[in-house]
């Protein structure tokens, strides 16, 4: 890690809450560390693990066929291909995944058919994402211990922070997993874990934002924290897959990214999503699945 990187944020009490952190970036404004599954949970490490997830996960029905109507038989036939619809085609020299804002698998109408430059299925990740992405020149952060003992040992896990010239940073984390390992990526989210670590939700709500050369959205998860001591947090997470089977043995990848506040939350909420996200996500696919 860098010379300028923020010092590590540490618990000061019984409650977990994180103390100021020390100058970041070349600016020498003051932003709060990089967040960490171990900074989040440390305060509920006591309360046990989690319970049994069997009771949220999506359970899909048999299509049952009685009767022996032929018209029933192609009304089901035709359903049946709609929902599970095929990728849209692929322009050349990018990729589509498809993107929610629900997890447990359950299907939402924000979903959307995503393009983009790099290949973010768990086989080619993380090498098929580059540490440089525009403006934005990146570097790993050393692992979060807590991250495996949450996640169960993801199969992929990702920490990265990414800079630009001015001083804005991104906090990138991204996680996957198959099977049912696939499902401890739905339990533990930021909005539900940040103010386990002093981070107090301002504002939480699916957000649409604009993608270049797109009449679609993209809808994210988004959400706005301050700690005790004033500092600003925004925050965006949101679920990816390669296809819209969803099939839990292919895998899902739960990307979250965060920015600490140096100007405004306007300023950073622009760098976050109008410049990092779309050179993630440029542009959406004409698909629905209905």
């Amino acid at each position: 890690m860098s010379s300028d990187d923020p010092a590590p944020m540490r618990p000061t009490g019984p409650a977990g809450k994180i103390g100021p952190a020390e100058s970041t970036g070349p600016t020498g404004a003051d932003a709060p560390a990089p967040l960490t599954l171990g900074g989040l949970f440390r305060a509920v490490i006591g309360l046990g693990e989690a319970g049994a997830i069997t009771d949220a996960m999506r359970r899909r029905g048999l299509l049952v066929i009685s009767g022996g109507a032929l018209a029933m038989v192609a009304a089901a036939s035709v359903w049946w291909q709609s929902r599970e619809s095929t990728s849209p085609p692929t322009p050349p020299r990018s990729h589509v995944v498809f993107a929610d804002i629900e997890g447990w698998y359950r299907e939402t109408p924000h979903e959307v058919a995503l393009r983009t430059p790099f290949d973010l299925t768990l086989d080619a990740l993380p090498e098929a994402l580059p540490m440089d992405i525009g403006p934005w020149l990146g570097e790993d952060r050393p692992p979060d211990p807590a991250v495996d003992e949450w996640f169960r040992d993801p199969e992929l896990s990702i920490e990265r922070t990414y800079r630009r010239q001015d001083g804005e940073i991104v906090w990138l984390s991204a996680f996957g997993s198959r099977g049912i390992k696939s499902y401890h990526l739905f339990e533990h989210t930021p909005d539900t874990c940040y103010p386990l670590g002093g981070w107090n939700i301002e504002h939480f709500e699916p957000r649409a934002f604009d993608l270049d050369g797109s009449a679609s959205r993209l809808t994210t998860n988004y959400g706005e924290a301050v700690t005790d001591e004033g500092q600003r947090l925004v925050f965006l997470y949101l679920y990816l897959w390669r296809d819209p089977s969803r099939d839990p043995k292919a895998g899902v990848l739960s990307l979250r990214l965060a920015s600490p506040v140096r100007e405004s939350v306007d300023v950073t909420r622009a760098a976050l999503a109008e410049d990092f996200l779309t050179r993630l996500f440029p542009s959406t696919h004409a698909w629905s699945r209905f």
